[in-house]
Protein backbone atom coordinates (compact mmCIF):
# COMPACT_ATOMS: atom_id res chain seq x y z
CA UNK A 1 0.00 0.00 0.00
CA UNK A 2 0.91 3.54 -0.62
CA UNK A 3 3.01 4.95 2.65
CA UNK A 4 0.72 7.30 4.78
CA UNK A 5 2.57 10.70 4.47
CA UNK A 6 3.05 11.41 8.73
CA UNK A 7 3.66 14.45 10.62
CA UNK A 8 4.49 14.54 14.43
CA UNK A 9 3.27 17.30 16.70
CA UNK A 10 5.70 18.08 19.93
CA UNK A 11 8.93 16.15 19.43
CA UNK A 12 10.31 16.45 23.01
CA UNK A 13 10.01 13.48 24.70
CA UNK A 14 7.78 11.03 23.25
CA UNK A 15 7.10 12.77 20.56
CA UNK A 16 10.90 12.43 19.16
CA UNK A 17 10.58 8.79 19.84
CA UNK A 18 7.57 8.32 17.96
CA UNK A 19 9.23 10.36 15.22
CA UNK A 20 12.24 8.33 15.19
CA UNK A 21 9.92 4.57 15.14
CA UNK A 22 8.91 5.65 11.59
CA UNK A 23 11.64 4.35 9.98
CA UNK A 24 10.51 0.73 11.17
CA UNK A 25 6.86 1.33 9.81
CA UNK A 26 6.82 0.52 5.97
CA UNK A 27 3.37 2.07 5.85
CA UNK A 28 3.59 5.70 6.57
CA UNK A 29 6.38 7.82 5.81
CA UNK A 30 7.27 10.61 8.25
CA UNK A 31 7.66 14.29 6.26
CA UNK A 32 7.35 16.54 8.98
CA UNK A 33 7.26 17.42 12.12
CA UNK A 34 6.86 20.46 14.55
CA UNK A 35 7.62 21.64 17.94
CA UNK A 36 7.74 25.19 19.95
CA UNK A 37 11.67 24.36 20.83
CA UNK A 38 13.34 25.47 17.71
CA UNK A 39 16.89 23.36 19.08
CA UNK A 40 14.48 20.24 19.62
CA UNK A 41 12.86 20.17 16.36
CA UNK A 42 15.80 20.66 14.04
CA UNK A 43 17.68 18.60 15.94
CA UNK A 44 14.80 15.47 15.28
CA UNK A 45 13.88 16.92 11.53
CA UNK A 46 18.05 16.19 10.84
CA UNK A 47 18.07 12.81 12.86
CA UNK A 48 14.40 11.52 10.26
CA UNK A 49 15.25 13.88 7.44
CA UNK A 50 11.34 15.74 7.95
CA UNK A 51 10.60 19.19 7.39
CA UNK A 52 10.76 21.05 10.31
CA UNK A 53 7.78 23.01 11.56
CA UNK A 54 7.50 25.66 14.57
CA UNK A 55 3.51 25.94 14.63
CA UNK A 56 1.30 23.17 14.45
CA UNK A 57 -1.08 24.47 12.25
CA UNK A 58 1.78 25.47 10.12
CA UNK A 59 2.64 21.77 9.44
CA UNK A 60 -0.87 20.73 9.10
CA UNK A 61 -1.58 23.11 6.23
CA UNK A 62 1.79 23.24 4.77
CA UNK A 63 3.28 19.63 5.38
CA UNK A 64 1.81 17.96 3.45
CA UNK A 65 0.54 15.58 5.52
CA UNK A 66 -2.61 13.23 5.35
CA UNK A 67 -2.16 12.24 9.22
CA UNK A 68 -1.01 13.64 12.78
CA UNK A 69 0.32 12.44 15.14
CA UNK A 70 0.19 14.21 18.77
CA UNK A 71 2.69 14.14 21.14
CA UNK A 72 2.56 17.43 22.64
CA UNK A 73 1.46 18.59 27.00
CA UNK A 74 -2.24 16.94 26.90
CA UNK A 75 -4.42 20.09 27.38
CA UNK A 76 -3.01 20.43 23.45
CA UNK A 77 -4.09 17.75 22.02
CA UNK A 78 -7.85 19.11 21.44
CA UNK A 79 -6.83 22.36 19.10
CA UNK A 80 -4.40 20.59 17.45
CA UNK A 81 -6.77 17.63 16.54
CA UNK A 82 -9.81 20.18 15.74
CA UNK A 83 -7.43 22.15 13.29
CA UNK A 84 -6.30 19.43 11.31
CA UNK A 85 -9.59 17.78 11.42
CA UNK A 86 -11.04 20.55 9.51
CA UNK A 87 -7.93 20.53 7.30
CA UNK A 88 -9.01 17.04 6.48
CA UNK A 89 -6.02 15.32 8.27
CA UNK A 90 -6.06 12.11 10.36
CA UNK A 91 -5.35 12.41 13.99
CA UNK A 92 -3.51 9.87 16.50
CA UNK A 93 -3.37 11.40 19.31
CA UNK A 94 -0.94 10.44 22.59
CA UNK A 95 -2.48 9.45 25.65
CA UNK A 96 -5.27 11.12 27.44
CA UNK A 97 -6.99 12.02 24.51
CA UNK A 98 -7.46 15.20 26.29
CA UNK A 99 -7.90 16.25 29.92
CA UNK A 100 -11.78 16.97 30.11
CA UNK A 101 -14.34 14.84 28.47
CA UNK A 102 -16.18 17.84 26.69
CA UNK A 103 -12.88 18.99 25.25
CA UNK A 104 -12.57 15.26 24.21
CA UNK A 105 -16.56 15.52 22.45
CA UNK A 106 -15.50 17.94 20.63
CA UNK A 107 -12.61 16.42 18.91
CA UNK A 108 -14.78 13.68 17.63
CA UNK A 109 -17.56 15.94 16.64
CA UNK A 110 -14.52 17.39 14.26
CA UNK A 111 -13.24 14.20 12.86
CA UNK A 112 -16.65 13.30 11.99
CA UNK A 113 -17.61 16.46 10.33
CA UNK A 114 -14.21 16.27 9.02
CA UNK A 115 -14.46 12.95 7.68
CA UNK A 116 -11.41 11.86 9.42
CA UNK A 117 -10.11 9.33 11.64
CA UNK A 118 -9.46 10.00 15.15
CA UNK A 119 -7.30 7.40 17.40
CA UNK A 120 -5.67 7.08 20.46
CA UNK A 121 -2.08 5.96 21.47
CA UNK A 122 -3.10 3.00 23.44
CA UNK A 123 0.27 0.41 22.77
CA UNK A 124 -1.03 -2.15 26.38
CA UNK A 125 -4.03 -3.31 23.73
CA UNK A 126 -0.62 -4.95 21.61
CA UNK A 127 0.90 -6.45 24.24
CA UNK A 128 0.67 -10.41 23.74
CA UNK A 129 -0.53 -10.47 27.64
CA UNK A 130 -3.29 -8.57 27.16
CA UNK A 131 -4.39 -9.83 23.75
CA UNK A 132 -4.46 -13.52 25.03
CA UNK A 133 -6.94 -12.26 28.20
CA UNK A 134 -9.25 -10.23 26.32
CA UNK A 135 -9.79 -13.24 23.86
CA UNK A 136 -10.43 -15.60 26.94
CA UNK A 137 -13.29 -13.32 27.75
CA UNK A 138 -14.43 -13.16 24.53
CA UNK A 139 -14.23 -16.53 23.66
CA UNK A 140 -16.55 -17.05 26.88
CA UNK A 141 -13.77 -19.05 28.83
CA UNK A 142 -14.67 -17.28 31.73
CA UNK A 143 -18.58 -17.30 31.51
CA UNK A 144 -20.19 -14.04 32.17
CA UNK A 145 -17.94 -11.88 34.23
CA UNK A 146 -19.17 -10.59 37.76
CA UNK A 147 -15.75 -8.42 38.89
CA UNK A 148 -12.88 -6.84 37.42
CA UNK A 149 -10.28 -5.29 40.02
CA UNK A 150 -6.90 -3.74 38.53
CA UNK A 151 -4.42 -2.59 41.52
CA UNK A 152 -1.60 -0.16 39.34
CA UNK A 153 1.28 1.21 42.28
CA UNK A 154 4.01 3.27 40.92
CA UNK A 155 6.56 5.08 43.02
CA UNK A 156 7.27 8.28 41.67
CA UNK A 157 9.73 10.51 44.54
CA UNK A 158 9.77 13.95 45.19
CA UNK A 159 12.06 15.09 42.95
CA UNK A 160 10.13 13.50 40.00
CA UNK A 161 7.43 16.64 40.65
CA UNK A 162 10.29 18.88 41.07
CA UNK A 163 11.49 18.07 37.47
CA UNK A 164 8.79 20.22 35.72
CA UNK A 165 7.55 23.54 36.95
CA UNK A 166 4.02 22.09 35.34
CA UNK A 167 3.92 18.71 37.14
CA UNK A 168 1.51 17.86 39.66
CA UNK A 169 -0.49 21.04 39.33
CA UNK A 170 -4.07 21.64 37.78
CA UNK A 171 -2.70 24.38 35.70
CA UNK A 172 -0.45 22.20 33.90
CA UNK A 173 -1.37 18.51 33.98
CA UNK A 174 -5.20 18.74 34.64
CA UNK A 175 -5.03 15.93 37.12
CA UNK A 176 -2.53 13.80 38.37
CA UNK A 177 -2.08 9.84 38.51
CA UNK A 178 -5.39 9.48 36.79
CA UNK A 179 -4.38 11.69 34.30
CA UNK A 180 -0.79 11.23 33.43
CA UNK A 181 0.19 7.59 34.79
CA UNK A 182 -3.24 5.63 35.20
CA UNK A 183 -4.47 6.27 31.27
CA UNK A 184 -3.25 3.17 29.93
CA UNK A 185 -4.58 1.34 32.95
CA UNK A 186 -8.15 2.99 32.94
CA UNK A 187 -7.86 1.71 29.09
CA UNK A 188 -6.98 -1.75 30.13
CA UNK A 189 -10.19 -1.52 32.90
CA UNK A 190 -12.48 -0.69 30.78
CA UNK A 191 -11.21 -2.70 28.03
CA UNK A 192 -11.50 -5.82 29.61
CA UNK A 193 -14.67 -4.93 31.29
CA UNK A 194 -16.55 -4.49 27.81
CA UNK A 195 -17.47 -0.89 28.42
CA UNK A 196 -17.95 2.28 30.75
CA UNK A 197 -19.61 1.53 34.01
CA UNK A 198 -23.18 2.74 34.47
CA UNK A 199 -21.66 4.96 38.17
CA UNK A 200 -18.72 5.62 40.15
CA UNK A 201 -17.96 5.45 43.62
CA UNK A 202 -14.20 7.14 44.86
CA UNK A 203 -11.76 8.26 47.08
CA UNK A 204 -8.66 10.44 45.70
CA UNK A 205 -6.16 11.59 47.94
CA UNK A 206 -2.84 13.51 47.92
CA UNK A 207 -0.77 11.58 50.46
CA UNK A 208 3.50 12.59 51.04
CA UNK A 209 3.98 14.32 48.17
CA UNK A 210 4.12 17.98 47.93
CA UNK A 211 1.57 18.66 44.73
CA UNK A 212 -1.72 19.96 44.09
CA UNK A 213 -2.99 17.19 42.05
CA UNK A 214 -3.78 13.31 43.52
CA UNK A 215 -1.35 11.00 43.89
CA UNK A 216 -3.66 8.20 44.48
CA UNK A 217 -7.30 6.85 43.60
CA UNK A 218 -9.39 4.00 44.45
CA UNK A 219 -12.61 3.73 42.46
CA UNK A 220 -15.91 1.16 42.49
CA UNK A 221 -17.85 1.01 39.21
CA UNK A 222 -20.86 -1.02 38.78
CA UNK A 223 -21.46 -1.55 35.41
CA UNK A 224 -24.78 -3.04 36.28
CA UNK A 225 -26.53 -6.26 35.70
CA UNK A 226 -24.38 -7.54 38.68
CA UNK A 227 -20.92 -6.74 37.30
CA UNK A 228 -19.05 -4.35 39.37
CA UNK A 229 -15.13 -3.32 38.98
CA UNK A 230 -12.70 -2.06 41.22
CA UNK A 231 -9.20 0.00 40.62
CA UNK A 232 -6.59 1.81 42.36
CA UNK A 233 -3.54 3.76 41.37
CA UNK A 234 -0.79 5.11 43.61
CA UNK A 235 2.49 7.35 43.23
CA UNK A 236 3.14 6.90 46.79
CA UNK A 237 3.64 2.76 47.40
CA UNK A 238 7.10 0.80 46.70
CA UNK A 239 7.62 -1.83 45.11
CA UNK A 240 4.72 -1.82 42.80
CA UNK A 241 3.52 -3.97 40.11
CA UNK A 242 0.34 -4.58 38.52
CA UNK A 243 -2.37 -7.34 39.49
CA UNK A 244 -5.49 -7.50 37.62
CA UNK A 245 -8.05 -10.36 38.84
CA UNK A 246 -11.33 -10.66 36.79
CA UNK A 247 -13.75 -13.13 37.68
CA UNK A 248 -16.44 -15.02 35.45
CA UNK A 249 -18.71 -18.10 36.38
CA UNK A 250 -16.35 -20.30 35.23
CA UNK A 251 -13.42 -19.20 37.03
CA UNK A 252 -10.48 -16.54 37.96
CA UNK A 253 -8.41 -15.01 35.75
CA UNK A 254 -5.19 -12.97 37.46
CA UNK A 255 -2.10 -11.16 36.33
CA UNK A 256 0.60 -10.37 38.71
CA UNK A 257 4.40 -10.44 38.70
CA UNK A 258 3.80 -14.60 38.67
CA UNK A 259 2.51 -14.37 34.75
CA UNK A 260 -1.12 -15.06 33.70
CA UNK A 261 -2.76 -18.14 35.65
CA UNK A 262 -6.24 -19.30 35.16
CA UNK A 263 -8.62 -20.91 38.00
CA UNK A 264 -10.60 -22.90 35.99
CA UNK A 265 -13.87 -24.51 37.62
CA UNK A 266 -14.92 -28.00 37.19
CA UNK A 267 -18.29 -27.03 37.14
CA UNK A 268 -19.40 -23.13 36.61
CA UNK A 269 -21.22 -20.69 39.88
CA UNK A 270 -24.40 -20.81 38.38
CA UNK A 271 -25.16 -24.70 38.35
CA UNK A 272 -23.07 -25.72 41.06
CA UNK A 273 -24.58 -22.90 43.60
CA UNK A 274 -28.28 -24.24 43.18
CA UNK A 275 -27.93 -27.21 43.13
CA UNK A 276 -24.69 -28.52 45.59
CA UNK A 277 -26.15 -30.08 49.12
CA UNK A 278 -23.54 -29.66 51.23
CA UNK A 279 -23.43 -26.30 52.92
CA UNK A 280 -20.23 -25.42 52.65
CA UNK A 281 -19.36 -27.08 49.32
CA UNK A 282 -17.53 -25.70 46.68
CA UNK A 283 -17.19 -26.39 42.82
CA UNK A 284 -14.14 -28.39 42.30
CA UNK A 285 -11.04 -26.41 40.24
CA UNK A 286 -7.26 -26.28 39.85
CA UNK A 287 -5.11 -23.20 38.81
CA UNK A 288 -3.32 -23.50 35.77
CA UNK A 289 -0.34 -21.23 34.14
CA UNK A 290 -1.68 -19.65 30.81
CA UNK A 291 1.82 -19.53 28.62
CA UNK A 292 1.85 -16.26 26.91
CA UNK A 293 4.75 -14.66 24.57
CA UNK A 294 6.54 -11.78 26.13
CA UNK A 295 6.37 -9.24 24.76
CA UNK A 296 5.86 -5.16 25.38
CA UNK A 297 3.51 -3.07 23.83
CA UNK A 298 4.45 -1.36 20.75
CA UNK A 299 3.71 2.08 19.80
CA UNK A 300 4.32 1.27 15.87
CA UNK A 301 1.84 -1.75 15.89
CA UNK A 302 -0.85 1.28 17.15
CA UNK A 303 0.74 3.49 13.79
CA UNK A 304 1.13 0.62 11.69
CA UNK A 305 -2.83 -0.23 12.18
CA UNK A 306 -3.52 3.35 12.46
CA UNK A 307 -2.39 3.73 8.70
CA UNK A 308 -4.25 0.64 7.70
CA UNK A 309 -7.57 1.91 8.86
CA UNK A 310 -6.64 5.00 6.67
CA UNK A 311 -5.83 3.31 3.44
CA UNK A 312 -8.65 0.62 3.59
CA UNK A 313 -11.45 3.00 4.64
CA UNK A 314 -12.36 1.03 7.90
CA UNK A 315 -12.03 2.53 11.63
CA UNK A 316 -12.28 -0.92 12.98
CA UNK A 317 -8.82 -1.55 12.10
CA UNK A 318 -7.57 1.16 14.42
CA UNK A 319 -6.08 -0.54 17.74
CA UNK A 320 -8.18 2.03 20.17
CA UNK A 321 -10.67 4.76 18.23
CA UNK A 322 -10.77 8.38 19.62
CA UNK A 323 -14.25 7.51 20.92
CA UNK A 324 -12.40 4.62 23.31
CA UNK A 325 -9.81 7.37 24.63
CA UNK A 326 -13.10 8.78 25.57
CA UNK A 327 -14.44 6.48 27.54
CA UNK A 328 -10.87 6.03 29.72
CA UNK A 329 -10.66 9.89 30.29
CA UNK A 330 -14.60 10.01 31.36
CA UNK A 331 -14.00 6.97 33.71
CA UNK A 332 -10.66 9.29 34.73
CA UNK A 333 -12.72 12.49 34.99
CA UNK A 334 -16.18 10.60 36.77
CA UNK A 335 -13.03 9.33 39.54
CA UNK A 336 -11.89 12.89 40.89
CA UNK A 337 -15.80 14.25 40.38
CA UNK A 338 -16.70 11.34 42.89
CA UNK A 339 -13.51 11.19 44.91
CA UNK A 340 -13.63 14.82 45.29
CA UNK A 341 -17.39 15.43 45.83
CA UNK A 342 -17.71 12.39 47.81
CA UNK A 343 -20.86 11.47 45.86
CA UNK A 344 -21.32 8.70 43.60
CA UNK A 345 -21.39 10.19 40.09
CA UNK A 346 -23.13 8.71 37.09
CA UNK A 347 -22.49 8.34 33.58
CA UNK A 348 -22.16 9.75 30.96
CA UNK A 349 -20.48 12.10 33.31
CA UNK A 350 -21.80 15.52 33.50
CA UNK A 351 -19.49 17.51 31.44
CA UNK A 352 -20.40 21.14 32.89
CA UNK A 353 -20.37 19.88 36.47
CA UNK A 354 -16.68 18.55 35.57
CA UNK A 355 -15.34 21.43 33.81
CA UNK A 356 -16.36 24.04 36.86
CA UNK A 357 -14.86 21.48 39.30
CA UNK A 358 -11.36 21.97 37.67
CA UNK A 359 -11.78 25.27 36.75
CA UNK A 360 -12.14 25.63 40.83
CA UNK A 361 -8.80 23.66 41.07
CA UNK A 362 -7.10 25.26 38.85
CA UNK A 363 -7.92 28.34 40.57
CA UNK A 364 -6.58 27.19 43.95
CA UNK A 365 -9.61 26.10 45.89
CA UNK A 366 -8.32 23.09 47.87
CA UNK A 367 -10.27 19.20 47.62
CA UNK A 368 -11.90 19.62 51.00
CA UNK A 369 -13.58 23.28 50.03
CA UNK A 370 -14.77 21.24 47.02
CA UNK A 371 -16.56 19.29 49.42
CA UNK A 372 -17.61 21.08 51.54
CA UNK A 373 -19.41 23.19 48.50
CA UNK A 374 -20.75 20.05 46.98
Amino acid sequence: MQPVRFGVIGVGGMGGNHARSFKEIEEAHLVAVADVNAETVQKVAVETGATAFSDANDLIENGDVEAILIATPHFYHPPVAQYAASKGVHVLSEKPVAVTVSAADAMIEAAEKGGVLLGVMFQQRTEAVRQKMKAMIDQGELGSIHRIAMSVPWYRPQAYYGSGAWRGTWKGEGGGILMNQAPHSLDQFLWLAGGSPQSVQAIVDTRLHTIEVENTALAICDFGQGKIGSFYASTAEVPGGERVEIAGDKGILTLDDRGLRFFELETPISQHLPTATGAFEAPKGAWREIPVEKSGGSHTLVTRAFCQAIRHHDASLMVASGREGLQALELANAILSAGYTRREVELPLNRAAFDAMLEKLQSGTKSEDLRASS
